[in-house]
């Protein structure tokens, strides 16, 4: 019956039927002399008691282990709505973000979803997927420390500002890191501004150096930004894009995802 507990409660009736089966068949033997016992013939009035003990038995660990599936069962829907729970939490989180930064509408929901698709087609499994959907959810929280003077300024920054600019991977490592949930996803907030040649920031990695998720979010990144209007500039062509992710592969972008990339979009 030790086994019932690794096959599940579907496997009892059979378990059951086995040992039932095992016991009249050595006494069918013995009766028939093919078996000689040590301790004694066995008696077939003891039999039929064995065998209520056996399905008792049986009854007995269906009901445990039906009651241990169940409790499992439960603990996975919990989880599952709570992922649900965090995963709306971090799309309300996004939208604050989009307000205060003057995103376009949509800009976190389009990044999401090319950021799957590229995922997808590179091949990452669902659970680095889902890591990397939370990241690009994410991945300018750190603006949040920013001041409005320098996040919302119109003209060029100078060189305090732009350095002061460049600190938001830090400060999302350090807001995110806290989370347990989340730190799988903090390379796509820390590294998403890196480049292929090692002149990103906030560590100046290089090519593979710089974690597979960033360096598939800052692709989608760029796509997006220079599709959309902006304040400043009206949105990119197409065709204008496209030549500027081939011209800029192996410099700032992994080449190999760039290529990729051009064949989903």
């Amino acid at each position: 019956m030790i086994g019932v507990l690794f096959f599940g409660k579907r496997a009892t009736p059979y378990f059951s039927l086995a040992a039932i089966l095992s016991l009249i068949g050595i006494v069918y033997l013995e009766i028939h002399g093919y078996v000689h016992p040590t301790i004694g013939a066995t008696k077939f009035d003891i039999l039929l008691p064995i065998i209520i003990l056996i399905l008792v038995a049986s009854a007995f660990i269906w009901v445990v282990v039906g009651n241990r599936e169940k409790n499992l069962e439960r603990v996975k829907e919990s989880e599952l709505e709570l992922r649900k729970t965090y995963d709306l939490t971090l799309e309300a989180w996004a939208k604050v973000l989009e307000y205060r930064d003057k995103e376009t509408e949509g800009h976190s929901r389009r990044l999401v979803e090319l950021s799957t698709r590229l995922a997808n087609a590179m091949g990452l499994n669902i659970e680095e997927i889902g890591y990397l959907r939370r990241g690009a959810l994410l991945h300018d929280i750190g603006k949040l420390a920013i001041p409005d003077e320098v996040l919302l300024k119109p003209g060029e920054l100078n060189d305090a500002e732009r350095n002061l600019m460049q600190q938001h991977p830090i400060y999302a490592k350090q807001m995110l890191s806290q989370v347990s949930f989340l730190q799988p996803s903090i390379d796509v907030a820390y590294s998403h501004h890196e480049r292929w040649d090692g002149h990103g920031y906030p560590e100046g990695l290089k090519g593979e150096e710089i974690p597979l998720s960033a360096r598939i979010f800052a692709i989608v990144d760029q796509w997006d930004a220079l599709t959309s209007d902006r304040p400043y500039r009206s949105a990119w062509t197409r065709e204008r894009v496209i030549a500027y992710l081939q011209e800029n592969a192996g410099k700032i972008y992994d080449p190999k995802i760039v290529d990729v990339f051009l064949t989903i979009i």
